[in-house]
């Protein structure tokens, strides 16, 4: 009975850290891209794979009003991934929009929000 519930509970433990492993949140990032106005930008996660090597790059990620006046190429982000997709999202409106696909906390839903860090401040 007792390796029967050992299992049970290391079933429980490999699990969470799977769904863990595959929940994104957020994380830093450095700017290597921005477009003219700064409202996107392609970022490089500072945290590397478990393995070691880099993850890969984030690209046409909106960025958040405030932090587009500090925002530039080197500056290290805060990068946020939406709850939902942000598919059919109009960044020039205010408007409600179906959601587009059930994709939930994933790298295709990032958001900068924040200029952790740049040269000269």
């Amino acid at each position: 009975m007792v390796r029967q519930r050992d299992q049970d509970i290391r079933f429980l433990k490999g699990l969470i850290n799977t769904l863990n492993a595959n929940l994104h949140v957020a994380q830093l990032g450095r700017v290597y891209r921005t477009n003219e106005d700064n409202s996107l930008v392609d970022i490089q996660p500072l945290a590397l794979n478990s393995s070691g090597t880099k993850r890969a790059p984030l690209i046409n990620v909106p960025v958040g009003l405030v932090a587009r006046q500090y925002i530039k190429e080197g500056a290290v982000v805060l990068v946020q991934f939406l709850d939902r997709s942000k598919e059919n999202w109009d960044r020039t409106s205010n408007q409600e929009f179906p959601i587009g696909s059930k994709r939930m906390h994933d790298v295709n839903d990032a958001v900068v929000s924040e200029v952790m860090w740049v040269e000269g401040h």
